[in-house]
């Protein structure tokens, strides 16, 4: 009687299976799910996108006053006097004083800092101008429970092994052939799939990471653990309830 009982709680708590044995799984595409195809070309400048701050600096004389300056205490001070804050709004466009609101959004840093001088070049003689991205980040769900980290996407060309690097590397549950890296509006995702397992994902493993990239490392499921986690107390009941049943008999 017993062992029927046990047989019976054990299979009705299985029937909810996945969600069971890895509630905290998120993320999960079915089998047939179509990825995006990996870029054949390398991205190597980051482009700006909607609610990135950058710095700017902007000198005149094509520099000529950053390069004049002697000691590095000195061009540090002269680049923190010039530098100004500046969003890039929904729609891609950046309000700058004296020029207004000019459209940067999915210019590279190249090509921004390019058309800035020549707008610039209206009022000021020769204008120099250097931009930063200073809130490039990334969300990484390295495989842990309770493990996400938010990176700071510090250098332009930063790749997927990087940033799993600086977040703490793939933990023991964590499944390197099952990488996820989500980009762009949640209404219409881009999901790309990665598998780093063997030496050959190394090539996969060079993507440039953008701002606001989650990178998602699939849980293994901890089926041992989770049923003596969760199917312990149960059976513990139903096992007292019939040690109650039999007393009485």
């Amino acid at each position: 009687m017993i062992k029927q009982i046990v047989i019976f709680v054990t299979m009705a708590l299985l029937a909810t299976s996945c969600k069971f044995l890895n509630p905290s799984q998120m993320l999960k595409a079915p089998k047939d799910y179509q990825y995006e195809p990996l870029p054949k070309t390398k991205e190597v400048e980051t482009r700006l996108n909607p609610n990135d701050q950058i710095s700017m600096i902007l000198l005149t004389n094509d520099g000529f006053k950053l390069l004049d300056l002697i000691g590095e205490d000195r061009i540090n001070n002269n680049q923190l006097a010039n530098t100004i804050s500046y969003r890039v709004e929904f729609d891609g466009l950046v309000n700058i004083p004296i020029l207004g609101r000019v459209k940067l959004g999915g210019l590279t840093m190249r090509e921004a800092e390019m058309f800035l001088e020549e707008e610039f070049a209206k009022y000021y003689i020769q204008p120099f101008v250097m931009l930063r991205i200073t809130n490039r980040k990334v969300m990484v769900f390295n495989g842990s429970d309770g493990q996400a980290q938010v990176v700071q996407l510090v250098d332009e060309n930063t790749n997927l092994l990087r940033v799993i690097a600086q977040s703490g590397g793939i933990t023991k549950t964590g499944r390197a052939y099952d990488i996820k890296v989500i980009r762009g509006e949640f209404s219409e995702p881009k999901v790309f799939h990665f598998d780093i397992r063997k030496i050959d994902g190394l090539k996969e493993s060079d993507f440039m990471m953008q701002s606001n990239d989650i990178v998602y490392v699939t849980p293994s499921p901890q089926v041992a653990r989770t049923l003596l986690t969760e199917v312990g107390p149960y059976l513990s009941l139903v096992t007292t309830l019939l040690l109650v049943l039999n007393f009485f008999k």
